[in-house]
């Protein structure tokens, strides 16, 4: 929701440049939730040195608290999207999966205020926004600042922190169609000059647009900061989640002989098969399911200072997660029956985490130049607790699904352990005050042992094993001050990722080492018109060797490869004081090199990877203080172009576009109403298709109206 604000005596960050003509005098209403990206600003998501996005030879997007307001994003995977060239799955088998640069699902690593608890797929979930400072995405291979599991790119979720600048209270309302609604209230208090605390709790919960498929979240997160001194900062924080996703699995595909209104111009197949309309909104699944979970995560931070050349930190940390999947999500139509053939599938997770992360930054010349170097050590211990099953499914009317129960439980259990210990350094040397040289390396060992039980109990050695990796990466990259407000950069990284399944679900038979990612980029940052705009450019070449892929019948080896290229466009512009523009265009050429689908033995050499959209557009425009009221009104347009279902590139998912309008009346400098449509031409299009369920795709959320209250003090 747009936020209307109170100006404060300093220039927010929304605020046009000084050079500019001032949209309104000091006492008026200022909307934030529109600014300009400051290339100068310091994120830890690509680097521990305290570089700028600017000084960092890689590309990073960010979107934040303000911005995902405005724009009405209610999860994390809503304003992640919104991002260059990110597109997502929206499964609940699945929460927040992304794709970008050619990879998805385990080959993009979500991080929690630049922690790794696990891999994405498995352990990540929607989460609300509200409690959010901001989501900052770092394009590809991460694995020299995170290890193993990023290729595509990092999805680092930032929580809100005490500040010592003043009180502060928010507190949101919103209602939306499928009975949606939202709530939030959070809040910063200064203490004292050395002690501040922070807490924000929300809720959303939500009908949702399909049948009998609705979901909730409450997420708490709250911090102290004590600063005793101006040198030494302690933060205690801790986050809260509790949800229950929507288990709303997919569509299932028909014949054209069955379907009476096939959905057009949304995806084809092979065989011919459709959506029908009569199927749209109907849910498969079955009555009793389930697919929720709770997490407590603790965080402390010390950050010491003994000297203006070092810099101590510390985070220690601990994570306990409760996971429950109880459904029928696998829905095939059977040509010869005319009904809907489920599935059962059950899964229980149970999560310990406990990490350490220790590093020293010096600053220190070398042969007379500037540099800064980061060491460090990472540590972590997990305990993951895996039970699963697969009972005998049914088959149900596809127009008339009586749900029924899910059935019987008997599980099989699969603990995995793991020790992981890296040591890290990075360094920034400044060889010329134009040029600077940016390295990295990370090597490290991760010890993981695999218990698999089976259904009565007993250990199955067969499959049961213990594992040592051994990771080394590294990265280095110049850049050039070309002008002032002109940055060029090039870079080479390195990743390492399982070469079949993501760390949890590495099995006995797949006895290789990790497999190999390398980047090369080159890119261009600028500010242009005197502050008034922005520009980033990337080009980049990504390949991944040593990927499984199926060699014979029943036997698999890591001989396969991917490779992605492609270029990224971003800008933003002001055009006037009180109008501003941002649009993104990405293009990715992704394909696989000798590559045969170790799940269904499909040949899929030199065939897109699913879900790849090889063109992603954005577009979003803000124009404030419409007839001279505190009126501030805008939207955007998101392109995703033409993407696979599948490895054998059979099922093809059409291009589509949706658009978001506002508009938000500030009635008070603190208070603020908005209403929102969301896929404003109501267009139904195909959001993902997961290869693991080849029957169905997941269909997109039609037009939503919102409006919300926001206040401020």
């Amino acid at each position: 929701m747009p936020v209307f604000a109170q100006q404060a005596p300093t220039t927010p960050p929304s605020a046009p440049p000084s050079n500019a003509a001032s949209p309104q005098d000091s006492d008026d209403i200022t909307v934030t939730g529109w600014r300009l990206r400051e290339l100068d600003v310091a994120t830890s998501t690509a680097s521990r040195l305290g570089l700028t996005i600017r000084e960092t030879p890689a590309t990073i997007d960010q979107i934040g608290a303000d911005e995902i307001l405005t724009r009405g994003f209610r999860t994390v995977e809503e304003a992640t999207v919104s991002l260059p060239g990110v597109i997502s799955g929206g499964s609940p088998g699945n929460p927040s999966l992304f794709s970008m640069r050619g990879f998805s699902g385990e080959q993009i690593t979500v991080l929690h205020n630049g922690l790794y608890l696990g891999p994405a797929n498995m352990i990540n979930r929607p989460g609300n926004t509200f409690n959010i400072q901001s989501i900052d995405v770092l394009k590809g291979p991460a694995s020299v600042l995170y290890g193993q599991g990023a290729v595509g790119g990092a999805v680092n979720i930032v929580n809100k922190s005490p500040d010592f600048e003043a009180d502060s209270l928010q507190a949101l309302a919103s209602y939306a169609s499928f009975d949606t609604a939202s709530v939030g209230l959070g809040g910063n208090h200064v203490f004292s000059d050395s002690l501040a605390g922070r807490l924000d709790a929300s809720y959303h919960r939500t009908s949702g647009y399909v049948d009998n498929a609705g979901s909730n979240s409450l997420n708490v997160t709250g911090a102290m900061t004590f600063k005793p001194r101006d040198n030494l900062s302690i933060e205690l924080s801790v986050d809260y989640l509790r949800d229950n996703l929507s288990t709303y699995f997919g569509t299932p595909l028909v014949p054209t002989s069955f379907a009476t209104d096939p959905i057009e111009g949304i995806l084809s197949t092979a065989n011919g098969f459709v959506i029908d309309e009569r199927m749209r909104f109907k849910n498969y699944n079955v009555a009793d399911n389930r697919a929720k979970s709770w997490q407590l995560w603790p965080r402390m931070v010390v950050t010491w200072s003994p000297s203006a050349a070092v810099t101590i930190t510390n985070t220690a940390y601990a994570f306990h997660a409760e996971r429950q999947w109880i459904n029928a999500e696998n829905y095939v139509f059977n040509t010869t029956t005319r009904q809907i053939d489920r599935d059962r599938f059950f899964v229980f997770h149970n999560q310990d985490l406990i990490g350490n992360q220790f590093s020293v930054a010096y600053k220190q010349s070398l042969f007379g130049l500037e540099n800064k170097l980061v060491v460090g050590v990472d540590y972590s211990h997990l305990d993951f607790v895996r039970s699963r099953g697969f009972p005998d499914g049914d088959s149900v009317d596809p127009l008339n699904p009586v749900a029924g129960n899910f059935g019987p439980i008997v599980s099989r259990v699969s603990p995995t352990r793991w020790d992981q210990v890296a040591l890290f350094a990075e360094d920034v040397l400044n060889l010329t005050p134009e040029l600077k040289l940016v390295t990295g390396l990370r090597a490290e060992r991760l010890y993981l042992t695999r218990e698999n039980f089976n259904a009565n109990g007993s250990f199955n050695t067969g499959t049961s094993f213990n594992r040592t990796y051994k990771l080394f990466n590294w990265r280095a990259g110049l850049v050039y001050d070309v002008a002032p407000s002109v940055s060029a950069y090039a870079s080479y990284s390195t990743g390492k990722d399982p070469v079949g399944a993501n760390i949890f679900l590495v099995n006995a038979g797949q006895n290789f080492g990790l497999s190999s990612s390398r980047q090369f980029e080159a890119g261009l940052k600028a500010d242009l018109m005197n502050g008034r705009g922005s520009l980033t450019l990337a080009a980049y070449d990504i390949k991944r060797e040593n990927i499984l892929t199926q060699v014979a019948i029943d036997t698999v080896s890591n001989v396969g490869s991917q490779q992605s290229r492609g270029i990224e466009l971003s800008g933003e512009m002001r055009v006037t004081p009180s109008w501003a523009l941002i649009a993104s265009g990405t293009y990715v050429d992704a394909k696989y090199g000798n590559f045969v689908d170790p799940n269904y033995g499909i040949a899929a050499s030199d065939n897109t990877p699913p879900n790849v959209p090889q063109w992603v557009g954005n577009v979003w425009t803000t124009v404030q203080h419409i007839g001279g009221l505190p009126l501030e009104a805008g939207g955007g347009v998101k392109y995703v172009g033409k993407r696979f279902g599948n490895t054998a590139n059979d099922l093809v998912l059409k291009p589509y576009a949706t658009g978001i309008v506002y508009a938000t009346y500030a009635l008070t400098p603190q208070l603020s109403l908005t209403g929102r449509i969301n896929n404003v031409w109501n267009k139904t299009f195909v959001q993902w298709a997961d290869i693991y369920y080849p029957g169905q795709v997941m269909l997109g959320e039609p037009r939503r109206f919102e409006v919300s209250a926001l206040a401020r003090f």
